[in-house]
């Protein structure tokens, strides 16, 4: 099975070595377009030019709700007639399989066999604590508390190539037949209290459109709750993830309505949880 890893960079440079190797580890040819990134992105995917199928300059001037729109079409015109699987997570994100059992390329195998044409992924928010060492620069090996975001919007990482649409910050589906076992997530936006600052207060700063992506908003006006005690989440030690929910992330940290009752329906139908 060929597979295509597909990443949107903007800002998130410290992160970015963990993003490209976890689909590269999983055996994945890149595509990767930076959007305008003014922290070390450039450096970082300077190093592994060579390994990379494209590497793609956007200026930030390009308008952040038609990027990827953008991305879509270069996929469907380029690409997925060549490869058999699409993985295009977040930047901030490294996917696995619904255990850790086996990794994550081998449980896409098994999806691919079995003819089903999107994954849809559980979102486990890892956050900074005071209890992270600081002296440890991969966030990966930092960063281990965590608890599940379970009713936030689908997160719909990856799809057979065929099925490529133009993608709705990848929460729309991508063929007709869901996975019926979600995979899950590991998503890491904030990463340091210095990080944290720079993404609230700099580089996410009017990306809000309506109530489209307005919980940088929400979580800026309520910024003295987002330090965490590390006693209310979950401590990753290498088992298999928790999903029991133990904080509420849209409560205590993104302050937003929670979705109605017939769309919240619908995220749990597709996240497959009761």
């Amino acid at each position: 099975m060929k597979k295509l890893g597909v990443l949107l960079c903007y800002n998130d440079g410290d992160f970015l070595k963990n993003a490209m190797e976890a689909l590269a580890d999983s055996g994945h040819d890149l595509v990767v377009w930076d959007h305008g990134s003014s922290d070390n992105t450039s450096e970082i995917l300077d190093f592994y030019q060579d390994s990379l199928l494209e590497r793609t300059y956007v200026p930030r001037s390009f308008d952040f709700y038609k990027i990827y729109p953008a991305m879509s079409k270069n996929l469907i015109n380029n690409y997925i007639d060549k490869y058999d699987w699409v993985s295009w997570p977040d930047q901030d994100e490294i996917l696995e399989g619904p255990d850790r059992k086996k990794n994550y390329s081998e449980h896409l195998e098994t999806v691919y066999e079995s003819g089903y044409d999107y994954i849809c992924f559980n979102n486990f928010n890892f956050w900074y604590t005071k209890d992270d060492d600081i002296s440890i620069s991969n966030p990966e090996k930092r960063i281990k508390h965590y608890c599940i975001f379970a009713d936030c919007s689908p997160r719909i990482r990856s799809w057979r190539a065929s099925k490529t649409n133009i993608r709705l910050f990848n929460h729309n589906p991508a063929g007709r037949y869901k996975y019926p076992i979600n995979f899950n997530m590991r998503h890491y936006p904030m990463r340091t209290e210095e990080q944290m600052f720079n993404r609230l207060l700099v580089s996410r700063v009017g990306l809000a459109k309506g109530s489209k992506n307005s919980h940088h908003d929400h979580m800026k006006s309520r910024i003295e709750k987002l330090n965490i005690e590390p006693v209310k989440l979950h401590f990753d030690n290498g088992d298999e993830l928790s999903d029991k929910i133990i904080f509420d992330w849209r409560e205590n940290v993104y302050g937003f309505d929670r979705p109605k009752s017939s769309l919240k329906k619908f995220v749990y139908n597709l996240l497959g949880r009761k």
